[in-house]
């Protein structure tokens, strides 16, 4: 029986913990995965300019497979900005077993959460997991409503698209008031 190891490779992802993660027990086969969520920033989602974010993880995943070429069976992609949708996409096109998440630092609590869902054995290689508060589940809302999960995306959408009019309407009040104040005084 061949091993299935879906890699969810994540910042600062070592050469070692790239080894460690596809490491194949008792001599066996292993046929390994490799998906890189996009790091897309607030003005590229608001934009909807996800190219270059994507063209990144890209490289991060060719740069992985590079790093483990001969070692095993190997494949790959980039995924969207949330790393458990990223997941969720890459099962639907590889049939996992495990789970290895990649990377260094900490890892936040609600993702592993998410990736419990799955159902799958999850291990850690180079992360660790913080601890779970309020910042965590502010994390966990945030990336549900960038990734369009949550049904208050588009709400979310209107009211930044909103308040950023609001203030370049304050902005541009503001000037015209410093104009009309600097005409009557000269």
């Amino acid at each position: 029986m061949s091993r299935k190891l879906l890699v969810l490779l994540l910042d600062g992802a070592s050469r070692a913990g790239l080894e460690a993660a596809v490491a194949e027990p008792d001599d066996e086969e292993a046929s390994v995965y490799i998906v890189a969520p996009s790091h897309v920033g607030p003005l590229e989602w608001l934009a909807t300019d996800e190219g270059r974010a994507h063209g990144e993880a890209s490289a991060r995943v060719l740069e992985a497979e590079w790093l483990l070429a001969g070692s095993t069976e190997l494949g790959g992609e980039a995924g969207v900005s949330d790393p458990a949708l990223a997941v969720a996409d890459a099962l639907k096109r590889f049939a996992a077993d495990e789970i290895a998440v990649v990377g260094s630092g900490v890892v936040d609590p609600s993702l592993v959460s998410s990736l419990r869902s799955f159902a799958l054995p999850i291990t850690l290689h180079g992360v660790r997991v913080g601890p779970s508060g309020a910042g965590s589940r502010a994390r966990g809302i945030v990336r549900a409503l960038t990734s369009g999960r949550s049904s208050a995306t588009p709400f979310a959408a209107f009211l930044a698209a909103n308040l950023g009019l609001l203030a370049l309407a304050v902005l541009g009040s503001l000037l015209v008031a410093l104009i009309v104040w600097l005409v009557e005084v000269f």
